[in-house]
């Protein structure tokens, strides 16, 4: 395992990583660089092959909801491709640019539609690729348009503040962005998230949900529901197995460090998550892809989130001064 908190060379082992598992895999790309295609009753999903994105067919104009920079103006070129309906709202999953960054396609007559906290984000930031809403919310918005109705929802912190459940009830799917990688693991820091609890608990809030089709907003296919459970299973056996990791953990080998108190917590830190990941990988690896890249950053961001957020013991403490070794 990496060494490094941050490592993302866990598990990298002769010629290279693990193989994808065929689970993992989304459709072919079409050479156009875009696929497009209906989820059910007008609503289509977008993607490049790493980033997603969506809208919605109503009849009385199209609701796009997010316009990744890597997919580009080839959102628009999606949509006429299914109807000349003009884009009339744009509903933002969250505040971050590589997820709404060219929103700007569209008209700025067309309602641009978010939470509170990305209005905030936005009106700080000044973007201009990145119009704040005209219409925001703090915990529940319904949109209706024409023959089609979408259910916005904030349940709190994730990935970001801000960042919303998009449910078609009709359609029975269910939009969530930076939270779920179907068929794989998380990114790094369990996709750069800025809330662990939040994010533990949101496996739960979306299961809450009718649906069978899930739009993640990254990598290679449609969700499912399964794949929430799978991943929540995931995060499970994390949260569990860092919790009994510090439980049994030794402090004494991590003082060897304790001239540089940087480095005696992340040689503690590291220790625990080698043996968190040690742990987990056997059981995951061939279910989740990129679990080999980056369960050794899981495990130490879990440990951290244990630490600060839920207050779990034992807490790193300082050696008598009898045990420091002191630096050559």
């Amino acid at each position: 395992m990496s060494p490094q908190g941050t490592g993302s060379t866990a598990g990298q082992q002769g010629a290279g990583w693990l193989p994808v598992p065929d689970s993992s895999l989304g459709p072919v790309i079409p050479e156009r660089g875009y696929l497009v295609e209906e989820i059910r009753d007008g609503l289509y999903w977008v993607t490049e092959g790493m980033y997603q994105c969506a809208f919605m067919v109503t009849g009385h104009g199209v609701i796009a909801i997010d316009a990744p920079p890597s997919i580009g103006d080839r959102v628009t070129k999606a949509i006429r491709s299914v109807t000349d309906e003009p884009v009339t709202h744009v509903v933002y999953s969250h505040s971050h640019g590589d997820h709404i960054g060219t929103t700007d396609q569209f008209s700025d007559d067309a309602l641009r539609i978010g939470h509170a906290d990305t209005k905030k984000w936005l009106d700080r930031l000044r973007d201009p690729r990145r119009k704040p809403p005209d219409i925001v919310f703090d915990d529940s918005y319904t949109l209706e348009v024409g023959s089609q109705t979408l259910r916005l929802d904030y349940r709190g912190g994730n990935h970001a503040l801000g960042n919303i459940f998009i449910h078609a009830p009709r359609q029975r799917a269910l939009m969530i962005v930076d939270v779920f990688y179907p068929g794989w693991v998380p990114f790094a820091g369990l996709g750069l998230c800025r809330d662990i609890p939040g994010f533990v608990d949101h496996h739960d809030y979306a299961l809450e949900y009718d649906f069978d089709t899930l739009i993640s907003g990254h990598l290679t296919r449609l969700g499912r529901r399964e794949d929430v459970e799978t991943q929540r299973e995931y995060v499970t056996d994390l949260r569990r197995e860092a919790l009994r990791a510090l439980a049994d953990v030794d402090q004494v080998p991590s003082w060897q460090y304790v001239h540089n108190v940087y480095g005696m917590f992340t040689n503690h830190f590291n220790r625990i998550a080698s043996q968190v990941a040690e742990e987990l990988l056997p059981k995951w690896k061939g279910r989740l892809a990129g679990v080999d890249f980056f369960i050794h950053n899981h495990s130490f961001i879990m440990l951290e989130a244990l630490r600060v957020d839920w207050n779990a013991e034992p807490f790193v403490v300082l050696p008598p001064p009898s045990l420091i070794v002191e630096e050559d």
